[in-house]
């Protein structure tokens, strides 16, 4: 028999929730986790930003970044084939010296034996949705509740929500995708775990705000939130100068790409602009130049040397 439950609450009859009931999952990313702690189970963040800001990049980072702390992620990518999201994967947690560069500036590769070590060590901590089954939501989300149930995974990724059918069409989109935030909300709670859906903005001519996020504003206000993604670029500089009136040797110009959070409900963390400078060798994203980090896969590996990239400013 289930407990009757009381149609309104009183003081005395909340229950007392500790700080340290609440599990916050890190991101690597260090000021962005001093703000708000971590990516807490049992809700959601949204994350946009215009194409090529680098979103898919960041969260397979920060899928390294969760897998190296023994905890597992599910993902769903609608644009890359699961050989492209692990060929990202594997770079990131290679970092630069354990990459091999080409003759073509941009294109970094991983040595068979470092690409086969990192496998193992991701092995039954990452899972990435097969696209062959279908991208009709029942489908993803019932396997997503699979994933969770059989293998614990504490964070859903969907990138992106225009990748997954809603079964809408031009007169009941925005009602779609207000309804499937809400289900997300719920999933969320239900399952305890964080769910981070990929949104696209809309066409914008102005620095790109909360308000540009496609959908109705369902969508933002009722995740617990916001995060867009911009690359420093020159039209980054132009516009957020016109909207802030940052000067010139503002500093977030220094960085590559930038994290800005537009809302966080649970400390209530806004206007926060986390600058991170990127790799190209990983395609990482480092809190600080010349940071580098190993991960779980280097704890008994063996390295072969002639895999190994060495930066040439350290002979």
């Amino acid at each position: 028999m289930s407990v009757e439950q009381p149609l309104f609450y009183t003081a005395k009859t909340i229950k007392h929730k500790d700080r340290s009931d609440i599990v916050s999952i890190k991101t690597g990313i260090s000021l962005l986790d001093k703000k708000i702690i971590g990516l807490n189970k049992g809700e959601v963040t949204c994350v946009s930003g215009l194409r090529g800001s680098a979103k898919s990049s960041l969260l397979s980072q920060i899928s390294i970044e969760i897998a190296d702390m023994g905890r597992k992620v599910a993902l769903f990518s609608g644009e890359l084939m699961e050989s492209r999201v692990l060929e990202w994967l594997q770079l990131q947690a290679a970092g630069k010296y354990h990459t091999i560069p080409s003759s073509y500036e941009n294109y970094f590769s991983v040595g068979d034996r470092t690409r086969q070590q990192i496998n193992e060590w991701l092995e039954q901590k990452i899972f990435v949705y097969n696209n062959a089954y279908g991208k009709k939501v029942e489908t993803i989300m019932k396997s997503m509740e699979d994933c969770i149930n059989k293998k614990g995974v504490d964070v859903i990724i969907l990138d992106n929500l225009m990748s997954i059918n809603l079964e809408s069409n031009n007169y009941n989109k925005n009602d779609k995708q207000s309804e499937f935030i809400h289900y997300v909300m719920d999933f969320s709670h239900t399952n305890n775990v964080h769910v981070i859906p990929v949104i696209h903005p809309r066409k914008t001519i102005g620095f790109l705000r909360i308000e540009d996020i496609s959908g109705t504003a369902d969508l933002t206000n009722a995740v617990d939130n916001v995060f867009i993604v911009h690359r420093v670029n020159n039209d980054f500089k132009r516009l957020s100068a016109q909207t802030f009136g940052w000067k010139a040797d503002n500093e977030i110009y220094e960085y590559s790409n930038v994290i800005e959070v537009c809302k966080n409900r649970d400390l209530g963390v806004q206007d926060l602009f986390v600058g991170l400078y990127y790799e190209k060798e990983s395609k990482r994203f480092l809190n600080n130049i010349g940071e580098h980090k190993t991960y779980g896969w280097e704890n008994n590996a063996e390295i072969d040397l002639n895999e190994k990239f060495v930066n040439p400013f350290d002979l």
